[in-house]
Protein backbone atom coordinates (compact mmCIF):
# COMPACT_ATOMS: atom_id res chain seq x y z
CA UNK A 1 0.00 0.00 0.00
CA UNK A 2 1.08 3.57 -0.63
CA UNK A 3 0.07 4.41 2.96
CA UNK A 4 -1.45 7.65 1.74
CA UNK A 5 -4.78 9.33 1.80
CA UNK A 6 -6.37 10.09 -1.54
CA UNK A 7 -9.09 12.67 -2.06
CA UNK A 8 -11.11 12.21 -5.25
CA UNK A 9 -13.35 15.05 -6.36
CA UNK A 10 -15.88 13.72 -8.85
CA UNK A 11 -18.08 15.58 -11.28
CA UNK A 12 -18.80 16.84 -14.75
CA UNK A 13 -17.24 20.23 -15.39
CA UNK A 14 -19.94 21.28 -17.88
CA UNK A 15 -23.02 20.35 -15.84
CA UNK A 16 -23.29 23.21 -13.33
CA UNK A 17 -23.50 21.80 -9.78
CA UNK A 18 -22.42 18.32 -10.84
CA UNK A 19 -18.92 19.84 -10.83
CA UNK A 20 -18.97 20.53 -7.07
CA UNK A 21 -16.60 17.64 -6.31
CA UNK A 22 -14.06 19.05 -8.74
CA UNK A 23 -14.22 22.51 -7.13
CA UNK A 24 -13.94 21.17 -3.58
CA UNK A 25 -11.00 18.95 -4.56
CA UNK A 26 -9.17 21.96 -5.97
CA UNK A 27 -9.63 23.85 -2.69
CA UNK A 28 -8.39 20.82 -0.73
CA UNK A 29 -5.36 20.63 -3.02
CA UNK A 30 -4.55 24.29 -2.34
CA UNK A 31 -5.11 24.09 1.43
CA UNK A 32 -4.31 20.47 2.19
CA UNK A 33 -1.43 18.96 4.12
CA UNK A 34 1.58 17.27 2.56
CA UNK A 35 1.26 13.57 1.94
CA UNK A 36 -2.33 13.76 0.75
CA UNK A 37 -2.93 13.25 -2.92
CA UNK A 38 -5.87 15.01 -4.55
CA UNK A 39 -7.41 13.97 -7.87
CA UNK A 40 -10.17 15.62 -9.86
CA UNK A 41 -11.99 13.11 -12.02
CA UNK A 42 -14.85 13.25 -14.48
CA UNK A 43 -15.02 9.45 -14.63
CA UNK A 44 -16.98 6.90 -12.66
CA UNK A 45 -17.47 3.17 -12.33
CA UNK A 46 -14.54 1.02 -13.36
CA UNK A 47 -12.23 4.06 -13.56
CA UNK A 48 -12.52 4.42 -9.77
CA UNK A 49 -10.84 1.03 -9.42
CA UNK A 50 -7.64 2.35 -10.95
CA UNK A 51 -7.80 5.66 -9.07
CA UNK A 52 -8.16 3.98 -5.65
CA UNK A 53 -5.63 1.20 -6.16
CA UNK A 54 -2.88 1.19 -3.58
CA UNK A 55 -4.29 3.77 -1.16
CA UNK A 56 -5.13 2.94 2.44
CA UNK A 57 -7.87 5.53 2.76
CA UNK A 58 -9.94 7.39 0.19
CA UNK A 59 -12.25 10.36 0.53
CA UNK A 60 -14.73 10.84 -2.31
CA UNK A 61 -16.58 14.12 -2.90
CA UNK A 62 -19.50 14.23 -5.32
CA UNK A 63 -22.80 15.92 -6.09
CA UNK A 64 -25.93 14.24 -4.76
CA UNK A 65 -29.62 14.69 -5.40
CA UNK A 66 -31.62 13.63 -2.36
CA UNK A 67 -35.29 14.50 -2.08
CA UNK A 68 -36.23 17.20 0.41
CA UNK A 69 -32.64 18.27 1.10
CA UNK A 70 -31.63 21.92 0.76
CA UNK A 71 -29.06 22.70 -1.94
CA UNK A 72 -25.48 22.97 -0.64
CA UNK A 73 -26.13 20.57 2.25
CA UNK A 74 -23.05 18.44 2.94
CA UNK A 75 -23.90 14.81 3.75
CA UNK A 76 -21.56 12.08 4.91
CA UNK A 77 -22.70 8.92 3.14
CA UNK A 78 -21.91 5.31 3.86
CA UNK A 79 -20.43 3.65 0.74
CA UNK A 80 -23.14 0.98 0.97
CA UNK A 81 -25.87 3.62 0.53
CA UNK A 82 -25.05 5.41 -2.71
CA UNK A 83 -28.30 5.30 -4.61
CA UNK A 84 -28.39 9.02 -5.45
CA UNK A 85 -24.82 10.04 -6.21
CA UNK A 86 -24.43 11.23 -9.76
CA UNK A 87 -20.91 9.90 -10.39
CA UNK A 88 -20.23 7.30 -7.71
CA UNK A 89 -23.20 5.21 -8.83
CA UNK A 90 -24.17 5.11 -12.47
CA UNK A 91 -26.78 3.00 -14.26
CA UNK A 92 -24.23 2.49 -17.06
CA UNK A 93 -21.32 1.41 -14.86
CA UNK A 94 -20.66 -0.45 -11.64
CA UNK A 95 -21.14 1.36 -8.35
CA UNK A 96 -18.57 2.07 -5.65
CA UNK A 97 -19.29 -1.05 -3.60
CA UNK A 98 -18.96 -3.22 -6.68
CA UNK A 99 -15.63 -1.52 -7.53
CA UNK A 100 -14.29 -2.25 -4.04
CA UNK A 101 -15.58 -5.83 -4.10
CA UNK A 102 -14.13 -6.48 -7.56
CA UNK A 103 -10.75 -5.00 -6.63
CA UNK A 104 -10.52 -7.13 -3.49
CA UNK A 105 -11.64 -10.26 -5.35
CA UNK A 106 -8.87 -9.65 -7.89
CA UNK A 107 -6.43 -9.10 -4.99
CA UNK A 108 -5.82 -5.51 -6.03
CA UNK A 109 -4.82 -3.37 -3.02
CA UNK A 110 -8.03 -1.49 -2.25
CA UNK A 111 -8.47 1.10 0.51
CA UNK A 112 -9.43 -0.21 3.93
CA UNK A 113 -11.61 2.84 4.47
CA UNK A 114 -13.65 4.91 2.03
CA UNK A 115 -15.35 8.08 3.22
CA UNK A 116 -17.94 9.69 0.96
CA UNK A 117 -19.18 13.26 1.16
CA UNK A 118 -22.10 14.25 -1.02
CA UNK A 119 -23.13 17.83 -1.59
CA UNK A 120 -26.75 18.45 -2.52
CA UNK A 121 -26.96 19.98 -5.98
CA UNK A 122 -29.39 22.77 -6.83
CA UNK A 123 -28.99 22.19 -10.58
CA UNK A 124 -26.88 19.34 -11.91
CA UNK A 125 -28.46 19.05 -15.34
CA UNK A 126 -27.96 22.46 -16.96
CA UNK A 127 -24.99 22.87 -19.26
CA UNK A 128 -22.88 25.48 -17.50
CA UNK A 129 -19.29 25.75 -16.39
CA UNK A 130 -20.27 27.62 -13.22
CA UNK A 131 -21.84 26.44 -10.00
CA UNK A 132 -25.11 27.87 -8.75
CA UNK A 133 -24.60 30.59 -6.09
CA UNK A 134 -25.55 28.24 -3.23
CA UNK A 135 -22.95 25.68 -4.23
CA UNK A 136 -20.30 28.27 -5.01
CA UNK A 137 -20.72 29.54 -1.45
CA UNK A 138 -20.35 26.06 0.10
CA UNK A 139 -17.05 25.17 -1.64
CA UNK A 140 -14.79 26.55 1.14
CA UNK A 141 -17.01 25.02 3.84
CA UNK A 142 -16.92 21.63 2.13
CA UNK A 143 -13.13 21.89 1.73
CA UNK A 144 -12.83 22.59 5.47
CA UNK A 145 -14.99 19.53 6.17
CA UNK A 146 -12.71 17.38 3.98
CA UNK A 147 -9.59 18.80 5.64
CA UNK A 148 -11.01 17.90 9.08
CA UNK A 149 -11.64 14.37 7.81
CA UNK A 150 -8.05 14.17 6.53
CA UNK A 151 -6.82 15.24 9.96
CA UNK A 152 -8.95 12.52 11.60
CA UNK A 153 -7.63 9.87 9.21
CA UNK A 154 -4.03 10.98 9.72
CA UNK A 155 -4.35 10.92 13.51
CA UNK A 156 -5.86 7.42 13.36
CA UNK A 157 -2.98 6.37 11.11
CA UNK A 158 -0.46 7.77 13.59
CA UNK A 159 -2.11 5.88 16.45
CA UNK A 160 -1.97 2.61 14.50
CA UNK A 161 1.73 3.03 13.71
Amino acid sequence: MKNKILVIGLGNSILSDDAIGLHVAEQVRLRGPAGVEVVQSETAGYALLELMTGYERVILVDAIMFRDVEPATIVRIEPTDLRTSLRIRSVHEIDLMAVLTLGRALEIPMPSEVVVFGIQAADARTFSMTLTPALEAVVPIAATTILAEIERLQSEGDEAA
